[in-house]
């Protein structure tokens, strides 16, 4: 039974894994969003809006972004280190506004937004039950995340959008049978199956551009693997064996509505607001039984969060040939986990292994973008999340990125 759990794992590590969208979730898409505690769902334009908002992608200008994100986690689990593999990836991201005339002139755009860790395709981290782990930090930023988004301008101030997250899902089967000459072989079959997350916002603007209202909806994020191993040894063995599954939810981002203002009281200067709901209430147990006889799985009895953010963007005098932008926020994520903790003598009322922790998220940031022949944008930013001590979990995670942006 020990070779079988091995050939299975193997078979998981290496082969195609799903795709999420946990960096955005967690951290946001984009520097200047992500220097600005996430929010975007009232003002974001280009590739940004494919998460933030679908209704900002027809103001967007042309353009191909590129960047790095890099990010360390400083994380303990009571008196103890808890190891989580470290942030590091590239971002790819695009926009072009349609090229119509006439009535449509101006008033449709397209976005395509693409992470891709350093190293791999995606990573599952899937301990025993018995076993504590960060249920929401660990591996949540080594997978490939793709978005794609289309925004409309309507009358009176008014824009739509809508997007989808492109989520893969493994499932497979491993037969385990004696070949001709009586030796057992084992036969490995995976496939990769597309599931879909919709987001669609909607966004109005007035007051001479000053105010910004944007409220956007994102469905429930998925990462799923499934791998069955069926066992048929005939006279070898006998005894019929129950088929084993190693099958779960590798990644769950909950469904969740996002409402935001954006005011600028001054030309220069831009003030963000936003609430934002999730129904973390719907997240179950992240592993299936392993066969049809297990006892049922503990229900995690997290619940619903409301998470603020506020920002602020000002823009420095322009010299002639550039303009300059210093970004700051600060946002606060409720953990979802119940408090107190459940105590490990009664396992079956919730399990006691989920465990999370509330973070106080300070952001900062800071961009050029170049006026003349060379339209080249460059923006900084920087994240400090502060873990306060929940479910024994503490200690604090570091994140910057750099990207380079042109306009085409």
């Amino acid at each position: 039974m020990r070779a079988l759990a091995w050939l299975a794992a193997g078979s998981l590590l290496l082969g195609a894994a799903p795709a999420r969208a946990s960096l955005a979730e967690l951290f946001g898409l984009g520097a200047r969003s992500s220097a600005l505690a996430g929010t975007g769902a009232s003002y974001a334009t280009g590739y940004e809006s494919t998460y933030s908002n679908p209704a900002g992608l027809w103001a967007g200008r042309r353009h191909l972004s590129v960047g790095v994100v890099y990010g360390g986690y400083n994380v303990s689990l009571g008196e103890n280190p808890y190891a989580i593999k470290a942030t590091g990836g590239l971002v790819i991201g695009g926009a072009v506004p349609l090229p119509l005339g006439g009535v449509l002139a101006n008033r449709i755009g397209l976005g395509l937004g693409l992470y891709t860790p350093f190293g791999s395709v995606n990573a599952v981290h899937d301990p025993f039950p018995d076993v504590p782990r960060a249920a929401l930090l660990d591996g949540r930023t080594q997978v490939v995340s793709v978005l794609f988004g289309a925004g409309v301008r309507l009358p009176a101030g008014f824009s739509i959008g809508g997007g989808v997250l492109a989520l893969a899902a493994l499932i497979g089967t491993i037969t385990i049978t004696p070949d001709g000459t009586g030796r057992v072989t084992s036969l490995s079959e995976e496939q990769l199956t597309v599931d879909y997350a919709p987001i669609v916002g909607v966004r109005w603007q007035g007051l001479g551009d000053r105010l910004h209202v944007g409220a956007v909806f994102r469905g429930v994020s998925r990462s799923t693997y499934r791998l069955a191993v069926n066992t048929n040894l005939g006279d070898s063995l006998p005894i019929a064996l129950p088929q084993i599954l190693f099958a779960g939810v590798a990644q769950y981002d909950p469904m969740q509505v996002g409402v935001e203002v954006a005011w600028r009281p001054a030309p220069a200067l831009m003030l963000a607001l936003q609430a934002t709901w999730k129904h973390w209430s719907a997240y179950g147990y992240p592993v299936m039984p392993a066969t049809a006889e297990a006892p049922p799985l503990p229900d995690p009895q997290f619940h619903d969060t409301v998470v603020p953010r506020a920002a602020a963007e000002w823009t420095l005098p322009p010299p002639s040939w550039a303009a300059f932008f210093v970004r700051g926020g600060y946002f606060f994520e409720w953990s979802p986990a119940p408090d107190p903790p459940a105590p490990a003598s009664t396992p079956a009322s919730r399990p006691s292994n989920l465990l999370d922790a509330d973070r106080h998220v300070l952001t900062a940031g800071v961009g050029m973008r170049l006026t003349g022949r060379v339209p080249l944008h460059v923006e900084l930013f920087a994240q400090g999340h502060f873990l306060a001590h929940h479910s024994q979990l503490g200690g604090n995670i570091g994140l910057g990125g750099l990207t380079l942006g042109l306009d085409l």
